[in-house]
This record gives C-alpha cells, structure tokens and sequence, in this order.
C-alpha cells in the first residue's frame, strides 16, 4: 500500500497555477506533431517539435519531472529548438497526455526506450528532476538490466541521484516505521527485480566515461538537496557541475540562466564534430 501510494500520480488536468502555465504554453504545443506510442503499461504521448531558424540535424529528448508535463518546460524546449534542433519533449506515464495514474522507474525507462523507438537516436537528452534521474539510468544502466539508450550529451537539472534517498525521505515524512520502510523496500526488490540501493545514477555514470554530461542545480533547491548535485559530480572528470542559485527546484528549468548553460555545452558538442 504504501508503494502504491508513492507511485501514484496526481489528475492529469492542470491546476491552480499550473492551468495558467498550461495555457501559456499552448501556442507553442500546437507548433508540434503528437504521437502516441506503445509502451508495456499503456501509451505515452510524445510532442515532436520542428527546428526554429535553418535546421542543424540534431535532435534532443526532453524528459519532464514528476507532477509535470511537457506542456510546462516551453522556455526550455524553444530555446533548444532555436539552436536548429529538433525536440521530442515526453510525457512520462501518469502525466500529461500518457495512460495510467502511476509511475516507477522501469515505467519511465520503458517509455524513454519507446522514444528511440520511434525517433531513432538522439544526440541528447535533457531532464528535469525525476526525469533527469531515470534518463541518467536509461543511458548508463548495467547492460543486463536496462537496454542502453546512451545520447552522446545529458544535461540533468535538479536531479536526484539515488533511489534510496527519495524512499528514504518519503518515509520519514510519511512517518513509516521500520517495518514499513523495510516492507516498502522490499516491494521495490519486487517490482523492479534489483535493491533500492542499485538505483543510484551517479554510480551508473561512472561505467561510461565518454558521455559528457552537464549538472545544473539550485543550492536552495527544497525538493532535491544540492547534495545529490555534488555526488553526481564525484562520477568522472565528464560531469561538469553548474550552480544556479536563486531558483530552486522548479523554476530553474525554465530560467534564462539555464537555458544558456545548456545551449552553451550541447553547442560545443556540435563544435568539436565540426
């Protein structure tokens, strides 16, 4: 119960401040092409995005965070686009236009996979909080366990980096006792066939030193301490961590300063092929 519980998703429809957010956004979602796909607990619905200005070839998977959607990382997917690139933003399982009341890991994994699928193969992934961690995992999981979806370029923003500690503090502020919080672990063994402890991304990107990969997070972040930000850093010379104060854990993603940290390191990546 208590898994279940963490797993499931808010109602799909936007509200309170997120309907004004939603409603902003609209003009640019038309702008792309809406494709459902087929995944093994349902459908997620993808939204591909043409280039702005003269097209450079590339294309970029945007991955949302939980209680979000693509809807509301526009600034962000403009900014990308206006690069030449071309941009599939996902609405992970549970959320936006996708199926489902529920979301885990392995489902956020099955429908990044499902993503390649369909695109082919992107030249970056870029994800915000919950999605940044599972995108992490997607492209530098154990290959026995996960098929790699590895993008040569992964930008996390406020991302956490390991399982343990998001049940760890879900438990404490649930107030669960021990013999829940043990039960509750025991259900991830079960469900997801592998140890709480396994799900750290930062151990994950130690096994691929060649990805590149860009950290943005807030000091004051609230929901994702800085923490996980410094440990990801402690993953190989490839992580390069950036700190952007101020904004904390939501409206980071969207912010100008962001933007430009990550337009600024996927266009070195084009530099260098060039």
């Amino acid at each position: 119960m208590a898994f279940r519980l963490f797993s499931t998703t808010s109602a799909a429809e936007p509200r309170g401040k997120a309907r004004k957010l939603y409603e902003m956004s609209q003009a640019q979602m038309r702008q792309s092409q809406r494709r459902l796909l087929t995944v093994p607990d349902g459908h997620v619905a993808t939204h591909q995005f043409p280039p702005i200005g003269a097209p450079n070839g590339r294309r970029y998977l945007v991955v949302h965070g939980w209680a979000s959607r693509t809807d509301y990382m526009q600034s962000l997917v403009t900014g990308l686009r206006q690069t030449g690139a071309e941009v599939v933003g996902l609405d992970l399982p549970g959320h936006g236009g996708s199926s489902g009341r529920a979301l885990t890991v392995p489902m956020a994994i099955d429908a990044i996979d499902a993503a390649w699928r369909q695109f082919g193969r992107f030249d970056a992934m870029i994800g915000h909080s919950f999605g940044g961690f599972v995108a992490a995992m997607a492209a530098a999981g154990p290959e026995d366990w996960v098929r790699r979806r590895t993008p040569e370029r992964l930008v996390l923003i406020a991302a956490p980096v390991a399982a343990k500690h998001i049940f760890d503090g879900y438990a404490g502020m649930m107030g669960f006792t021990g013999r829940v919080h043990r039960a509750l672990e025991n259900e991830v063994r079960a469900i997801a066939g592998k140890p709480v402890e396994f799900f750290s991304a930062d151990g994950m990107l130690r096994t691929l030193p060649d990805l590149a990969v860009l950290v943005l997070h807030a000091e004051d972040d609230k929901e994702v301490s800085a923490s996980a930000a410094r440990r990801y850093a402690t993953a190989g010379p490839q992580v390069r961590l950036e700190w952007i104060n101020g904004l904390g854990h939501r409206r980071i993603v969207n912010s100008p300063a962001a933007i430009e940290k990550i337009v600024g390191f996927l266009s070195a990546d084009i530099a260098r092929k060039l």
